[in-house]
């Protein structure tokens, strides 16, 4: 492990842990200017850690824990999943250098990998290897696997709920001491990639967008190869015909013949990303299945979505079209997000039912935020499961202090303005988690989950 100082070492904060090097490392500075900004919150980067194993991310840990620094993760070249645990001195966690694919379970359909596993590596490995699996990925093909099942990661296939689809992992506590949940705690357990629960409370939730828990593995339920795959396009003209087309999905998506998510986005936000439509709403989405009950499936799709709007070919070279279409498929994207010369621009996700009032309801809502602000609706819905989500994109090209500031003013405003009409927010990039956190206090969830934290003592695993 190498730990990089970007403060003066002599301040004895990062004193008794090896690898110290020289503040003006090409190698440190990279490393910097990759970290995300988080806003709403005083902290000075000291040092950077590079673990290759977990007992070196423990020891990372354990010395910033017993130092009082603060700790900032993050997984990969993407900034998915990286998370501030305090304020003040910091030492930044760099998990890239932990990057193994651990093992893969064809005959069950799982893999278990290191935190610094990205979606391309993976995606990579199954197909040297040969095996028949597909792969539910974030936008970006760079984010981590680990990183984006703890930041609430959405895909687009039926295992498009990352945090559903996580099975058994190995977590870093806030002193240092490794914890392997599920049936992992169990030596030699056959199961730790196959039951997620294990006896008595199940505890992998309490990583979730926490910055006190570091996953150091995780295991990961994957989807087999299909015989067949259907996609399917439409532009709804304005957003009488949204409510029609979200009001039509929702009992195919709660009868199970759309087992993937609905993707939504509106024409503005394809606009920033090089596509143009008719249509002020583009929806998207895939059937997976045995041929005959694929095309059953898509009779039903088409006879219920085209009263909404106009069918668009699925071999269209549009970039939104083939973006979704590799998703669907099972593979990573095409391209990260960016948005004003933003790779992975902030964002905030909120939540409402699946009907077609609350997606005008949700856009209305933060239209007048955007408007006040000066800023375009940038927006997409995806409906998952029961919910209809809706991420809310702010991109922001040069982030001067001032034009910080105002980002943070925006996110509260976001938060505060969402939460009256009803739509609570669910996940954020990294740069609000502390504006969320903090929009949002008192939060007993929060207080909750750090009592837990502060008084957990478990054996290592």
């Amino acid at each position: 492990m190498t730990i990089t100082n970007f403060a003066a070492a002599a301040t004895g904060q990062l004193a008794g842990v090896t690898g110290v090097l020289s503040a003006d490392s090409a190698d440190a500075q990279a490393v910097r200017q990759r970290l995300p900004r988080i806003l709403g919150v005083d902290y000075r980067i000291v040092g950077v850690a590079r673990p290759s194993t977990a007992q070196e991310l423990a020891e990372a840990v354990g010395a910033a824990d017993r130092q009082n620094l603060a700790i900032l993760r993050v997984f990969s070249s993407s900034n998915v999943g990286a998370r501030l645990s305090g304020s003040g001195p910091t030492l930044a966690i760099d998990l890239s250098g932990m990057n193994r694919v651990l093992e893969v379970d064809e005959q069950n359909a799982t893999v278990r990998v290191e935190p610094g596993v990205t979606y391309r590596q993976l995606a990579q490995h199954f197909e040297q290897a040969g095996l028949p699996l597909l792969l539910d990925s974030e936008r970006d093909p760079d984010a981590s696997v680990a990183g984006s099942i703890f930041s609430k990661g959405l895909g687009r296939t039926p295992y498009g709920d990352h945090l559903l689809v996580q099975c058994g992992a190995e977590l870093v506590l806030p002193d240092g001491t490794l914890l392997r949940t599920g049936m992992g705690a169990m030596e030699d357990n056959v199961t730790w990639q196959l039951y997620k629960y294990s006896l008595g409370p199940y505890s992998d939730g309490l990583a979730v967008q926490s910055g006190q828990l570091i996953p150091s593995q995780v295991g990961l339920w994957l989807m087999g190869q299909v015989p067949a795959f259907r996609h399917f396009a439409y532009d709804l003209a304005d957003d009488a015909a949204l409510q029609r087309a979200v009001e039509a999905v929702r009992p195919l998506k709660i009868g199970g013949t759309l087992p993937g998510t609905i993707v939504i986005t509106h024409r503005d936000f394809d606009r920033q990303r090089g596509s143009s439509h008719d249509g002020e709403w583009r929806l998207q989405g895939a059937l997976y299945g045995v041929p005959r009950v694929v095309e059953l499936s898509m009779a039903a799709t088409q006879a219920a979505l085209g009263e909404a709007g106009q069918a668009v070919s699925s071999a269209s070279s549009d970039v939104t079209i083939r973006q979704e279409v590799a998703l669907m498929e099972g593979r990573p994207g095409l391209a990260a997000l960016t948005l004003s010369g933003v790779r992975n621009p902030p964002f905030l996700t909120f939540v409402a039912p699946i009907e077609g009032e609350h997606a005008v309801g949700m856009k209305n809502a933060m239209r007048g935020v955007m408007r006040d602000a000066g800023a375009p609706l940038l927006v997409e819905f995806l409906i998952v499961g029961r919910s209809l989500l809706m991420n809310g994109y702010i991109p922001s090209a040069a982030r001067p202090a001032a034009q910080t500031a105002s980002l943070e003013t925006l996110g509260r405003n976001l938060v505060n303005t969402m939460g009256e009409a009803g739509y609570g927010v669910v996940a954020e990039s990294p740069e609000f988690s502390r504006v969320v956190e903090s929009a949002l206090a008192p939060m007993e969830t929060r207080k909750v989950t750090d009592r837990l934290l502060s008084g957990i003592s478990l054996t290592r695993g």
